[in-house]
């Protein structure tokens, strides 16, 4: 180190000029090439969809997807997922970053000086040099954290904060399941009303092709031919409506998968949710006080603030610092180049306009909102759970009237059927008794897609939702 110190020291001034003048080159060309380079717009949207769809293409397979897979899929790929992802990985490097406070803290400082002149001094009627005219002074300087006790209630905050964004993502998975299964029920139901409307449509076109022989016999009036032809027009748009809604829902289902929302997903029914046993209310309010994820992140929360009043009261303790140095110097007129230094520091506020005062207050009244605002997720929970509950009780009975309804539409296209074999009904009666039989069948399944939704919102709501794919 004094050997390359004295290098430096000798070198000419023209030559440090050229060195000076080399790393400002080096770092101008650094910076403008760190600059240099912007995306376009134009270039980003020209190549976003591209990869969107090459990405859903290896995605999504040919054959129609279950219930669970399209849950697999959106766990995996979903963007908000992602940006949580990222947002837990800096809560760890924060909680990692504030475990360095109780590391030692090591620096470097080098600085060189030189005047034109030597430094003279007047000393008994004659001059004196004192230094010498170019010198350099290396030093290394160590800090070492002895009593520090803010520093462990941050590294705990800090820790727990990491907690929570865990939590945090877990349940934003959670959600993120029962909206995919809503999306994935509604598309089902939505096919089913397609179909449905498309017999009506048959139906509605075979009444207006009699209404018309009718008309044509003078057994029907132009205004009643109308009637038909518009409530066939009203069948028509209906079905082209319910195909654009079945359209969009997909297109948020593909997009809750992080999917391009433009391709064709088929769907294979699953029905995973069976009505489970029932339960005292206060059972299943127990349970879900015990597992919703929002009250451990309260929880969390909580200790946090607790944490802060502990800081607060440790701002009026002293902080303790052990360091030490070492340094060198190149003067020669210095007795002893190499010196070494060592010592204790302590530093304590004893008047700062009374924020250590105040911050304790704060830190008290956030202690308090955070108990509060824990109390009111335990009463969102509970009116939750009743109204989920509630909601799996009535789409159960709906089930039940739907399947009687069934039964006795199915059992009146019987009767019709006999009554066409003998000729005894024309064409538009026996497909209204197809329509009415099939408008059975659609209610059968749509209150059974409903069904699995209420089942899943109420697994939801008692923290049983699937979390990892």
């Amino acid at each position: 180190m004094n050997k390359f110190i004295k290098k430096f020291v000798s070198r000419n001034r023209a030559d440090r000029l050229l060195l000076i003048n080399a790393l400002l080159v080096l770092g101008t060309l650094i910076f403008t090439a760190g600059c240099t380079h912007r995306i376009s717009r134009v270039e980003h949207a020209g190549a976003f969809p591209g990869r969107l769809t090459e990405k859903t293409i290896h995605t999504l397979p040919d054959t129609p997807i279950t219930l669970g897979e399209c849950i697999d899929i959106a766990l995996a790929n979903n963007l908000d997922l992602q940006i949580l992802e990222i947002q837990k990985r800096l809560a760890s490097l924060d909680r990692k970053s504030a475990f360095g406070n109780f590391l030692p803290n090591i620096g470097l400082r080098f600085s060189f000086s030189a005047t034109d002149k030597p430094q003279l001094r007047q000393a008994g009627g004659s001059l004196v040099q004192m230094s010498d005219q170019e010198v350099a002074n290396l030093a290394i300087e160590l800090q070492q954290p002895i009593f520090l006790p803010q520093a462990w209630y941050l590294y705990d905050m800090r820790q727990k904060g990491e907690d929570i964004s865990n939590l945090v993502l877990q349940r934003t998975r959670q959600q993120i399941s029962l909206y995919v299964t809503s999306l994935y029920f509604a598309c089902l139901s939505l096919e089913e009303a397609e179909a449905y409307l498309k017999t009506a449509t048959i139906s509605a076109e075979a009444l207006l092709r009699e209404t018309k022989a009718f008309e044509r016999e003078g057994l029907v009036l132009p205004s009643q031919r109308r009637e038909v032809e518009t409530l066939l027009l009203e069948s028509r748009l209906s079905l082209k409506n319910i195909h654009r809604i079945s359209m969009e829902y997909r297109a948020n289902l593909l997009e809750v998968m992080g999917l391009s929302p433009f391709a064709d997903i088929k769907l294979k029914l699953e029905m995973p949710f069976a009505p489970a046993v029932q339960r005292e209310l206060s059972e299943d309010v127990l349970e879900a006080l015990i597992n919703r994820l929002e009250l451990h992140i309260d929880d969390r929360t909580l200790e946090i603030r607790k944490q802060e009043i502990r800081s607060a009261i440790a701002a009026f303790l002293p902080q303790i610092f052990g360091i030490g140095s070492f340094s060198h110097g190149s003067d020669s007129f210095l007795r002893y180049s190499n010196v070494w230094s060592y010592g204790v520091s302590a530093i304590m506020t004893v008047f700062d306009g009374f924020q250590n005062v105040f911050g304790y207050r704060a830190a008290r009244e956030r202690e308090k909102a955070a108990f509060i605002e824990r109390e009111q997720t335990c009463m969102m929970i509970m009116l939750e759970v009743l109204s989920a509950r509630n909601r799996a009780e009535q789409a159960s009975d709906q089930l039940q009237v739907a399947t009687m309804n069934a039964a006795t539409a199915e059992e009146s296209f019987r009767e019709a059927q006999a009554q066409w074999n003998e000729g005894l009904l024309q064409l538009s009666e026996i497909l209204e008794d197809v329509t009415n039989r099939d408008q059975a069948r659609f209610m059968v399944t749509v209150v059974k897609y409903q069904q699995q939704v209420a089942l899943a919102t109420l697994a939801d709501v008692l923290g049983r939702t699937k979390k990892e794919p």
